[in-house]
């Protein structure tokens, strides 16, 4: 018999058994070792590789051309939008339009440098549209139409 609260409360022998110090130990360390592995498991999955939002999963080389392509004129786009002086948003769609046709390039690791390089300077130029620099926004799309039709001509 145990008091709990002032109450006489019988306990059977075999409830007993269950609340144990060494199966309660036994069961606490069980508990610990599945919160590890499900953290564990779970950290992992966040660092797993996740696929850029527009990439065409094993894309064909006409698909890759095409993109190129779509790029490239994108850019050039907004080099000639900048020149001519046309509205900011229209000048940061084609910016955007060759950010996300750049996601569907899919080269080996020789053209992947330029790839990154041309995307690093459309958004530079991005940010200066937006900032209203636009000999900067030239210098750069002038560099990324350059690194375009270079990644054009070794497909």
């Amino acid at each position: 018999m145990y008091f709990v609260s002032g109450f006489k409360v019988p306990v059977d022998k075999s409830s007993q058994k269950i609340l144990s110090y060494s199966n309660v130990t036994k069961l606490m360390k069980l508990l610990k070792q599945l919160t590890i592995a499900f953290a564990i498991t779970f950290s992992m999955a966040s660092f797993s590789p996740v696929f850029a939002a527009g990439k065409i999963e094993n894309a064909t080389n006409a698909q890759v051309k095409a993109a190129a392509d779509n790029a490239l004129a994108s850019a050039e786009a907004a080099l000639a939008g900048i020149k001519d002086g046309s509205h900011e948003e229209v000048i940061m769609q084609h910016l955007n339009n060759a950010a996300q046709e750049t996601k569907k390039i899919e080269v080996g690791t020789t053209l992947d440098p330029k790839r990154s390089k041309a995307v690093a300077n459309i958004k530079v130029a991005r940010k200066a549209v937006q900032d209203k620099d636009n000999a900067k926004a030239t210098e750069a799309l002038t560099k990324a139409v350059e690194l375009y039709k270079e990644l054009k001509n070794a497909l």
